[in-house]
């Protein structure tokens, strides 16, 4: 949890994720951020995935939502 918490306070300070064919996690709304943190925990923790891994599907989800609106 405190791996989430201190994921989610880097965001709000402005730093981006380094992900292949990343969304600019900088132009994005505190709403987007969140929703990738907590997809990304959810997903670590009741999908049994890495943390590197859950982060890596919640920023594909996330990215198709965008792209979906």
């Amino acid at each position: 949890m405190n791996f989430a918490l201190d994921r989610l306070r880097a965001l709000r300070a402005g730093r981006s994720l380094d992900f292949p064919d990343s969304i600019d996690f900088d132009s994005l709304s505190m709403d987007w951020r969140i929703e990738y943190e907590e997809r990304a925990a959810i997903l670590e923790y009741d999908g049994g995935l890495t943390r590197k891994e859950a982060e890596k599907k919640a920023f594909q989800e996330i990215k198709q939502r965008i792209e979906d609106l």
